[in-house]
């Protein structure tokens, strides 16, 4: 099946929806995106620059944390009494050593820690001989636990590993402190070790308030923004709310956005190059969509109202301009269907009025065309119908006149005279104007051609006829039977030695719930072989053939059927249904 080719109202809302649409869609979408997109880059930039300031304040808490963790290299009194414990010789030395290696640990150390900044809050140092030194910041004096398993924390177990580097602890609780309540706390930590012998002597931690970080959080990153900070096995440092684990997991992938608590959130991190910790800030992306939601509004108030005016000015427009088209088109199907007396109303100066115009002269020419062309076809039928007539006249006078020399040499003059009067009464039908007879007049004329024959063949020679009723009113041309039944006696009968009979008849016959009008000329003569029709003497067979199709062209057949030594049968038959014929008007 083809498939249908839009009309012109398709294709002119097709235009004007493309028109206002397109625009409206790069109001509506591209620019919000890319508005979003800039918005979304400059966030970030600038989001980046603060968390530069961000991690250098961190940096700095840091690296104080750091200096006060290589204090003790400073002092060699505080080296040396860490290295007698740790050697075990602490408890075996004399009275005089013992106060130097206490007056170091509890007043020396002491006193340097005294002036540290008040977010730092406290420096727990651990000999390795087991004995426990705190010295708090805070204005009231705490004193770490003696029963808590120190070795077994990770940070003691990092710092260890390190080998006098320093390990930068994540915030954890302040447990190993007598406190009312516990305190979370960011610490440096960092094995002690002997200048001369490089061995292990004590591992000592610095402790930091996380106010310091939150404070510098709260100062440089909005309220909507969520900080977070990781060290580098990607383990949590601090967050500024809670931080879900499958958010953390995400962190440590190459992703511009995550997914915090089901809304998406941009990252943009910065390392703290001293510890590798890596501070992320998390922005939510409702920040930039809600800018630009009023661009998305006046899309879709432009796109409603541009939809509503293409509908208006379509169905207002339309009609004016496509109306004319559909007139033009009824017009040329009642042309096509042959009436040539419908024009185009159509009012204007526009090119919709000329085209209107040129489509009324084009069927007034047409028109004229047609009836010069048919009238030329009406003659020139008229004239083939005269020639063939023409030709039939004499061919049937000289047959007639040679019967007439017969009966004259046989000295039949009353038969003669009856055959002369026959022949008068023919020629009067023949040399008659009317091109068209009935049937029942053919009848008439073949039955006096017939008596005229029957005088001359005597007893050789027997005609019969059978005329419908029903078919007695059917227009046909002039001597269209008469030559087929002359054939039969010529070239049929005439030869023949045994007496012949020939018969006309027409009946009404149905086909396929058609009516036919079927008309039969028989003979039982010498009959012939087919290939005889294109002989020369075959002249009234074959005109007769050529009138009927002229008068009848698609609804009528001519067929011959003959054998030698038959005889002879031709069939006309005609079909009646078709207009034009004279049935309806003579049959109930």
């Amino acid at each position: 099946m083809k498939n249908r080719a839009l009309s012109i109202r398709s294709k002119l809302m097709i235009l004007f929806s493309v028109t206002i649409l397109f625009p409206v869609l790069i109001i509506a979408y591209v620019m919000p995106a890319y508005y979003t997109k800039l918005l979304t880059t400059e966030t970030e930039k600038l989001t980046e620059s603060t968390l530069v300031g961000l991690t250098s304040n961190i940096q700095y808490y840091l690296d104080e944390l750091e200096r006060v963790t290589t204090i003790p290299y400073n002092y060699n009194e505080v080296m040396y009494a860490l290295k007698i414990r740790s050697a075990g010789i602490y408890k075996k030395s004399d009275s005089y050593t013992k106060y130097k290696a206490d007056y170091a640990l509890y007043n020396t150390l002491p006193s340097v820690l005294e002036n540290m900044h008040k977010e730092i809050l406290g420096t727990l140092l651990l000999p390795l001989d087991g004995s426990i030194f705190y010295k708090d910041s805070r204005s009231t004096l705490y004193s770490a636990r003696s029963d808590y398993p120190y070795t077994e924390q990770d940070w003691y177990k990092e710092a260890v590993k390190a080998e006098g580097k320093a390990t930068f602890v994540r915030v954890h609780p302040q447990d190993y402190l007598k406190l009312d309540q516990v305190q979370s706390v960011f610490s440096v930590a960092r094995l002690i070790r002997d200048m001369d012998s490089r061995k292990p002597i004590a591992v000592i931690m610095a402790d930091a308030d996380t106010v310091v970080i939150d404070r510098i959080v709260r100062q440089l990153i909005s309220n909507d923004s969520v900080v977070v900070i990781t060290d580098k096995n990607g383990q949590l440092v601090y967050a500024s709310s809670d931080v879900p684990a499958e958010t953390l997991k995400e962190l440590s992938k190459p992703s511009a956005t995550i997914d915090y608590y089901g809304e998406p959130y941009v990252q943009v991190s910065k390392m703290v190059p001293s510890s590798s910790w890596k501070v992320t800030s998390l922005i939510p992306q409702s920040r930039f969509t809600d800018k630009v939601r009023w661009m998305h509004t006046t899309g879709f108030i432009f796109a409603t109202g541009g939809l509503i005016l293409t509908l208006f000015v379509f169905l207002a427009y339309s009609r004016k301009l496509l109306t004319p088209f559909r007139e033009m088109i009824q017009v040329m199907r009642h042309v096509q269907r042959g009436d040539m007396t419908r024009r185009v109303d159509i009012h204007g100066k526009d090119e919709i009025a000329e085209l209107g115009s040129a489509l009324n002269r084009m069927i007034r020419q047409l028109d004229d065309m047609v009836i010069s062309e048919y009238r030329a076809k009406l003659k020139q039928q008229d004239a083939e119908m005269q020639a063939l007539q023409s030709q039939i006249k004499p061919h049937f006078l000289y047959n007639t006149l040679n019967g007439f020399i017969g009966l004259n040499r046989r000295r039949d003059h009353d038969m003669l005279d009856r055959a002369i009067r026959s022949l008068s009464g023919l020629l009067r039908y023949i040399l008659s104007s009317d091109t068209t007879i009935t049937l029942a007049e053919e009848f008439e004329i073949i039955r006096k051609y017939a008596d005229l024959q029957s005088m001359r063949f005597q007893d050789r020679l027997t005609f019969h006829f059978a005329l419908d009723d029903q078919l007695k009113g059917l227009k046909i041309p002039k001597l269209l039977l008469q030559p087929l039944v002359e054939n039969s006696v010529v070239h049929g009968c005439e030869p023949c030695e045994h007496p012949c009979l020939i018969e006309v008849d027409a009946a009404l016959q149905w086909e396929n719930g058609r009516p036919h009008a079927v008309i039969r000329v028989t003979d039982n003569g010498v009959g012939f072989e087919p290939a005889a029709l294109r002989c020369q003497d075959r002249v009234g067979m074959r005109n007769v053939e050529e009138r009927l199709s002229l008068s009848y062209r698609g609804v009528s057949s001519f067929k011959v059927r003959s054998t030698p030594d038959l005889g002879t049968l031709i069939t006309i038959t005609i079909d009646l249904q078709e207009e034009g014929l004279g049935y309806e008007h003579h049959c109930s």
